[in-house]
């Protein structure tokens, strides 16, 4: 695979935005895995424009105040260290679940994907789970509370969590992640991350900006567009079948012969 070119856009003209994408550009390891190509604030438009086209192959949004921002037609999925968010606004359904797991499955190679369904409220439908599980086959577990689900790390033994509502979404991954989350716009041909949170004004002043809120948006895009390489790659050319129905085969003899008797036999006058 060539090396790929990442879009970053600066949010900010401030010294913290321009430290952090100098940082990225002037990383070695990071360049050994991708070419940066950085927008400045204000051309977001047009980073998603030359997205769409094809002059660039991902594309990191990274603001510098205030999460980034899901571009029309995504699904955000909140990627941490230890499993996968996806909030939703109404009561999770069954194609909620479904989605979450082709994006699980595509996007970050997982296969059979455990799933949790998680809503503060009681539920419409308590036995989504379990009719998830039997009618599509996807290992779905809930619901459960945002208690039941921090209680012990129950979350990281799910490789993805469906949340109603955002801020029961930021509570859970305030509580799983250790590391710098990253917004995941899923859904979209074209692969988008981004800053999951803002930078505290103490950790934005210009010289200690702290870059991990960047690098991991990169190394999450360059992931996705790889195990989505793999996973297409798998799913072209199948192969023949290996084993073959003899009593078809049988049956095909049978009329061939047949056929040839009939074309044999002269006819008696």
């Amino acid at each position: 695979m060539e090396k790929l070119k990442i879009a970053i856009t600066q949010g900010n003209y401030d010294a913290a935005a321009q430290e952090l994408s100098g940082k990225i550009i002037e990383d070695p390891a990071m360049l050994e895995l991708c070419t940066p190509v950085v927008y400045k604030a204000g051309q977001e438009e047009a980073a998603l424009r030359d997205l769409d086209a094809g002059k660039v192959d991902a594309l990191v949004l990274a603001p510098t105040n205030g999460s980034a921002k899901c571009p029309d037609n995504a699904v955000e999925i909140i990627v941490t260290e230890k499993t996968h968010i996806m909030p939703v606004a109404e009561e999770p359904t069954a194609e909620d679940v479904i989605k979450l797991r082709d994006i699980l499955e595509r996007d970050f190679d997982l296969r059979s994907p455990r799933i949790a369904i998680v809503q503060e409220t009681g539920m419409q439908n308590p036995d989504i789970a379990s009719q998830v599980t039997e009618e599509h086959g996807i290992n779905t577990y809930g619901p459960y509370t945002s208690e039941q689900i921090l209680a012990e790390d129950t979350a990281i033994h799910f490789d993805g969590i469906i949340v109603r509502g955002k801020e029961l979404m930021q509570r859970i991954v305030a509580e799983v992640s250790q590391e710098a989350p990253v917004c995941y716009f899923a859904g979209r041909e074209a692969v988008v991350t981004g800053i999951f949170q803002p930078n505290r004004t103490e950790e934005t002043e210009e010289g200690v900006a702290d870059v991990s809120w960047l690098t991991h948006p990169f190394y999450t895009a360059i992931d996705v567009i790889r195990n989505r390489a793999f996973y297409d790659e798998a799913r072209q050319d199948i192969l023949p079948k290996l084993f073959r129905d003899k009593r078809d085969e049988r049956k095909k003899d049978e009329t061939a012969q047949a056929n040839n008797k009939t074309d044999n036999t002269e006819t008696v006058s």
